[in-house]
């Protein structure tokens, strides 16, 4: 995904913005190894694999872009109008949505909502014109009823996932981007996942574009009593408890040997005098070895996510990222650390370690550190 806001997966055309599902859930799921994806589960045919369906709707996928995108150079036809064929044919004819329809206004108590489409059973869709982008506010899209002029696609979806009980999940899309959300407790901190159509289709990227067959397929939305999105959603909040608790665990094992390890090494004689003399008291000891571990977790998680290094294909940003990841990168130091026969009495690890902390704070272009703060 890309390099922008939200998390990426290898697929710089997806982008999960929030918690609607855990990254490692989503990338499972993407890759086709989470729960119910199996073949029967894409409702395959018999005399088809799964990889035959996903190459067939990519073909009609990009025979639909490329009429779409045809169309965006126009400025005879309506771009709503346009938007909305696109959307509808590539839901139906790409993603199995049989039953994809023009559906009215969607009144819920006071308030009026302009949902476009209806993709499967209490599955709204949202369509825009291609000229609008998914969060910019519009005079169209904001609910009769309300107190707002304007509202953007995407908080149509939002606000009418969270009106409606019967409406759990929903898709916005102005032809160019496509989004899956959730009914939501906040509208302040929005939760999606986005496909990028436009670089997806247009630059003929399969491998993407199956790992939004595999995440989208109406098979996905006609699970009952729930769609596979919420099976998804409550496997990734199990895994989520069961990571916490070893999370919690390695805290406190980190938190006793780093502790251990300062007061014990030669060269810390004023950190023990101050801890004895009570200058430094041991809970702001403990708070200290707190912050250090969860910067070092941090670090653990953006580099191996892949997301540490700012976008930058120059030979000089290349060479920068060789020389992290060979003197100071956080896999070396964990693969180090699991070599007994590495140990030592040095501290040049823990020197290395602060002048990657030191140089997140300001940036440091000779090893590829962005300014963190």
């Amino acid at each position: 995904m890309s390099a922008r806001r939200g998390s990426s997966f290898g697929f710089d055309t997806l982008r999960l913005e929030g918690a609607l599902l855990l990254p490692d859930l989503l990338e499972k799921a993407a890759q086709g190894q989470a729960s119910c994806q199996a073949p029967e589960d894409y409702h395959v045919p018999r005399g088809f694999t799964l990889q035959e369906e996903i190459g067939r709707a990519f073909r009609i996928a990009q025979a639909q872009w490329k009429a779409f995108g045809a169309s965006l150079e126009r400025t005879d036809l309506d771009a709503t109008a346009s938007s909305r064929a696109f959307v509808e044919e590539f839901l139906r004819d790409a993603l199995g949505y049989a039953d994809v329809r023009a559906t009215a206004p969607r009144i819920v108590g006071e308030r009026t909502f302009p949902v476009t489409l209806q993709a499967a059973a209490n599955i709204p869709v949202v369509v825009a014109p291609a000229t609008l982008d998914l969060d910019d506010p519009d005079p169209a899209f904001a609910p009769q009823g309300g107190s707002a002029r304007k509202k953007s696609p995407f908080q149509l979806l939002q606000e009418y996932l969270n009106a409606e009980p019967a409406a759990r999940w929903g898709l916005a899309s102005n032809g160019r981007n496509l989004r899956l959300a959730r009914d939501a407790a906040t509208l302040t901190r929005p939760s999606f996942i986005e496909f990028d159509l436009e670089t997806m289709l247009g630059q003929a990227r399969y491998p993407d574009f199956a790992a939004l067959w595999r995440l989208l397929h109406a098979s996905r939305a006609s699970r009952t009593p729930e769609p596979v999105w919420e099976l998804w959603r409550a496997d990734g909040q199990r895994e989520g408890a069961r990571v916490r608790e070893g999370l919690r665990i390695g805290v406190e094992a980190a938190l006793v040997t780093l502790g251990e390890g300062f007061l014990k090494h030669p060269a810390n004689e004023p950190l023990r005098r101050a801890l004895i003399a009570g200058d430094l008291t041991r809970q702001a000891y403990f708070e200290e070895l707190l912050r250090l571990v969860y910067r070092l977790i941090f670090l653990f998680a953006v580099e191996e996510r892949g997301l540490l290094h700012p976008a930058d294909d120059s030979p000089a940003a290349a060479a920068a990222r060789r020389i992290y990841a060979q003197g100071y990168g956080a896999r070396r130091l964990r693969e180090r650390c699991l070599r007994r026969l590495a140990r030592d009495a040095h501290d040049d690890l823990w020197q290395a370690q602060v002048i990657v902390f030191r140089a997140l704070a300001t940036g440091e272009p000779r090893l590829a550190l962005p300014a963190l703060g």
